[in-house]
């Protein structure tokens, strides 16, 4: 597993923004390469480990690195 990096094609693959619990307002997205919102965020499920194309070409574990922070 390694941090995700922040750049075009990680950030047009992303799922976040399609997450139930991405906070909207603009929020920037590929957390598991950026880092948690700033946002306050519910837990209302999270799309990571079911289809997100970067969480599975980096080989990424967890959930809610929105919340959680960026994956290491």
């Amino acid at each position: 597993m390694t941090t995700p990096p922040v750049n075009d094609t990680n950030m047009a693959s992303c799922i976040c923004h399609m997450c139930p619990s991405y906070p909207g307002h603009n929020d920037p997205n590929l957390y598991c390469g950026r880092g948690k919102s700033e946002k306050p965020i519910a837990r209302e499920g999270c799309l990571c480990p079911a289809g997100c194309p970067v969480y599975s070409e980096y080989k990424l574990n967890g959930m809610y690195f929105c919340i959680e922070g960026k994956a290491k």
